[in-house]
């Protein structure tokens, strides 16, 4: 099976887990394919982390950092993600965060800055997601997943 036949089976399964909830297989290969993301990226991952969290993506959705400052993501990884904010921040800092991801609610939880660079009127900002609902965290994944596959897959 070619690399473009894998990722049209992973969409179907990734479709029908959105709908059914996620399955051995699915798990499996949405690890498979961000190892290869991974990899691609040039990133590490330690050992007993999963690469899932790890692959970045380019993706701008609405951020609103405690309910104050409202900015948009620049990339996002299942493990944190980094916005221009109109605003200074720390690192060691934590926020709460709601990103909207689509359509639905918004997913929210609690980010810790890991990297701050301040630029002019803006600071780029990176965070680390610190905790989120599990319900949440599911469809944060789910959606990332989304935005890999609508650049890789008609």
């Amino acid at each position: 099976m070619d690399a473009e036949q894998w990722m049209v089976q992973f969409k179907q399964v990734h479709e029908a887990a959105k709908k059914n909830g996620s399955d051995d297989k699915h798990r499996a290969m949405k690890e498979e394919l961000a190892r290869s993301l991974v990899h691609a990226q040039g990133l590490t991952v330690p050992d007993g982390q999963m690469h899932r969290k790890a692959f970045r993506i380019a993706q701008a959705w609405q951020l609103e950092l405690n309910d104050t400052y409202r900015c948009l993501t620049r990339d996002v990884s299942g493990g944190g993600f980094s916005a221009l904010v109109p605003a200074t921040l720390n690192v060691g800092e934590e926020v709460r965060f709601s990103l909207r991801i689509g359509g639905g609610a918004p997913v929210t939880g609690s980010a810790s800055v890991v990297a701050a660079i301040k630029q002019l009127g803006n600071s780029r900002v990176s965070f680390t997601i610190a905790s989120m609902p599990k319900a949440d965290m599911e469809r944060f994944e789910n959606a990332l997943f989304d935005c890999v596959l609508s650049r890789y897959v008609r």
